[in-house]
């Protein structure tokens, strides 16, 4: 029965690939594994490749405070002195830009844009085909913008995350990487909450085979804030998204 099925698609492939080339149209199986961009913190563990991978959508979901947050902001600080250009895309219109600043970003490389879902949709692929470095999606993009977000990203090997309660199912399905947090306790050192320990689960892996879960003790940034001269920047278009060199 299932070589039956699998006759039609076949033809399918082939015929795809008569048409329009012998790339047009390959197995995910075939695709070399990407590159990976060690994070230095335990999820590097369970991608499989030693870090995030690079030019692929990596999704980091949970409910409540489960630290996928404050992972998220110290990776985007730590890529601004890897990458000449990172850039969070908030679509929810929730992001502070100032909770990024304990974490010593560079700030002449970040840029923040505010966005509806759908217009950000084409801001991320004009992004990740411009080269950026590091893309963190602050809510998800609509279904018809993720091919070309990841075609994007692949092109310009972007590391790109997503940082969700809940995916929805197009979201989910077009990423490589997908890993679930929850909250495990909280971490107090002299009465003074400085972090957590979460439980990270490697939920859906299509760069290597799963490696199951880790515990990850996520502090929080303590001390004075970080200072800064530049103005806080809020891109409105894809145009600007393209021409920027503003900071957040």
């Amino acid at each position: 029965m299932e070589k039956m099925q699998a006759q039609p698609l076949e033809h399918a492939i082939d015929t795809i690939r008569v048409r329009f080339g012998s790339q047009a149209l390959t197995r995910a199986a075939e695709l070399p594994p990407p590159q990976p961009w060690p994070s230095g913190t335990a999820l590097d563990s369970l991608t499989g490749i030693g870090g995030l991978p690079q030019g692929r959508l990596s999704l980091l979901t949970g409910s409540g405070t489960c630290g996928k947050l404050t992972l998220s902001l110290a990776l985007l600080a730590a890529a601004t002195h890897e990458f000449a250009h990172a850039v969070v895309v908030d679509t929810l219109g929730e992001f502070d830009p100032w909770t990024v600043l304990p974490f010593h970003p560079d700030l002449s490389r970040l840029t923040l844009v505010r966005l509806d879902p759908d217009p950000a949709g084409e801001a991320v692929a004009a992004l990740a085909k411009a080269g950026a470095g590091f893309i963190l999606l602050m809510g998800e993009v609509s279904e018809p913008w993720l091919g070309p977000i990841e075609a994007g990203a692949h092109r310009s090997s972007a590391v790109l995350i997503g940082v969700v309660e809940s995916a929805g199912r197009p979201f989910a399905h077009a990423s490589s990487l997908s890993l679930g947090f929850s909250r495990l306790d909280w971490v107090w050192e002299r009465g003074q909450l400085i972090g957590l320990r979460s439980l990270v689960r490697c939920l859906k892996n299509r760069v290597a085979p799963p490696l199951g879960e880790s515990e990850l003790e996520i502090r929080y940034p303590l001390g004075t804030r970080v200072g800064f001269d530049s103005p806080i920047t809020a891109v409105a278009s894809v145009d600007e998204v393209e021409c920027t060199s503003a900071v957040v």
